[in-house]
């Protein structure tokens, strides 16, 4: 167990599974300091300025080659463990070396000349407060779709002087929002881009997906459209404002369905998930608000 040790850690999965596998890296390179340690992922702009990382080539004869994976995903309803948890331990076991547990908080990590660049909102002219929001869902994932999130845009509207910035990937489907207070960025912005976008945002407004992620690594408001495809303990971070309906469901009694289908969905409602359809736009704009109303948020401070 003791000694240094180079390891590269493959993760070859989504931007937000990536992201939440940081965590397991930080504590992982915090308990054993004197260990190399590589990743290997579709993202590297995730590991931008990580203190974390030795690069590490391919050919090092030296080199130790795990593939980070989450099994207690499989458990997780019924043990009541966070995602980054699943990764911590899937690295142990890999390893065959305890990690110290430190939080659930993924890493990024921004360099001071980043924070100064001017964002893409105030390339636009606009200076005041914005929020981003994910308001689209992937191909393979309709399921995730909230029908009302125009809705959303039209309360915010008409209660408070806030931009929405509607963000998303170019390949996934990302329905456009309408009215003055939304910016549409869809497609234009690179990952960078969009962690430097969250890190100036007073808070997102997504379903489970990346930018939840990003919110719980700039410790930041969230509000996440949950329903009840995925357990609360699995996914939630203590300062997001978790809308979620497991445990109201008759499909999602103490787990959540873990559906990501249309044709899978066991309350199918005009088209979409009942458990969707019971989160009211009112509560999403209200969660919204309660950040600024709770003090947490400040209308007055940028």
């Amino acid at each position: 167990m003791g000694g240094k040790r180079r390891v590269i850690i493959e993760q070859r999965q989504s931007p937000g599974d990536i992201l939440m596998m940081t965590r397991a890296l930080g504590d992982l390179k915090d308990t054993y300091p004197e260990w190399e340690i590589d990743v290997r992922t579709p993202c590297p702009e995730i590991f931008e300025n990580s203190p974390r990382l030795t690069p590490i080539p391919d050919d090092d004869p030296d080199v130790e080659r795990i593939i980070a994976r989450y099994e207690g995903i499989h458990q997780s309803g019924r043990m009541g463990q966070h995602f980054s948890d699943a990764f911590r331990e899937d690295i142990e076991q890999s390893l065959g070396v305890p990690i110290t547990k430190t939080g659930i908080r993924p890493e990024i990590w921004l360099s001071d000349e980043e924070k100064g660049w001017l964002d893409q909102v105030k390339q636009t002219g606009y200076r005041g407060r914005f929020w981003l929001i994910d308001a689209g869902h992937k191909q393979d994932a309709p399921l995730k779709q909230y029908p009302y999130y125009q809705e959303v845009a039209d309360i915010l509207n008409r209660r408070c002087a806030l931009k929405l910035v509607q963000i998303g990937h170019a390949d996934h489907v990302h329905p456009p929002l309408q009215g003055p207070n939304v910016l549409n960025l869809v497609g234009q912005t690179d990952l960078r881009q969009l962690i430097r976008l969250a890190y100036h945002a007073d808070g997102i407004i997504s379903p489970i997906s990346f930018p939840m992620v990003l919110a719980g690594a700039f410790e930041q408001p969230c509000v996440v459209v949950a329903a009840a495809t995925e357990p609360i303990r699995w996914q939630c971070f203590p300062n997001h404002r978790f809308l979620t309906m497991a445990g109201s469901m008759s499909c999602a009694e103490w787990d959540g369905c873990w559906k990501s289908r249309l044709e899978d969905c066991a309350q199918l409602v005009d088209g979409a998930p009942k458990c969707y359809r019971m989160i009211s736009p009112e509560s999403v704009a209200d969660a919204v608000l309660s950040y600024y109303e709770g003090g947490r948020l400040n209308w007055s401070l940028r």
